[in-house]
């Protein structure tokens, strides 16, 4: 990994620690009552690019669990929601705000609702960076 991937993921990491509260701050209110939690099931898959990201951290993915059926959904989710810190977790887990989490977006403060959306575009800004 150069040198620019590195502080491409050292910056992403960051924000995705920064942005992590308010994003638990609504997904705290909407996802415990959720009966399909996305997660579980669509967004718990590292892709080749998250794993660019990791490499660039010196990181590596979570070991996935053998005897764990594929479809039993992500690797991190825990009865009590998701075990792993935001930035270590895939980025769909990130990106991904289903109907109701928009709408709670949409009817909340609108100062936190900007401050994350800027947020959330730096990320996705950085993210398309990495190989």
């Amino acid at each position: 990994m150069t040198g620019n991937n590195g502080a491409i993921a050292r910056k992403l990491k960051r924000l995705l620690i920064e942005s992590s509260p308010l994003i638990e701050e609504y997904t705290g209110e909407i996802c415990p009552g959720c009966a399909d939690v996305c997660c579980r099931q669509k967004h718990g898959r590292y892709s080749e690019k998250d794993l660019s990201y990791l490499r660039a951290l010196g990181e590596a993915a979570p070991l996935r669990d053998a005897a764990r059926p594929l479809e039993g959904g992500c690797e991190m989710m825990g009865p009590g929601g998701c075990r792993g810190p935001r930035w270590l977790r895939p980025f769909k887990c990130t990106w991904y705000f289903c109907a109701p989490l928009l709408k709670a977006l949409d009817e909340g403060p609108p100062r936190k609702a900007r401050q994350l959306s800027a947020m959330l575009q730096e990320m996705a800004d950085l993210y398309q960076e990495l190989p």
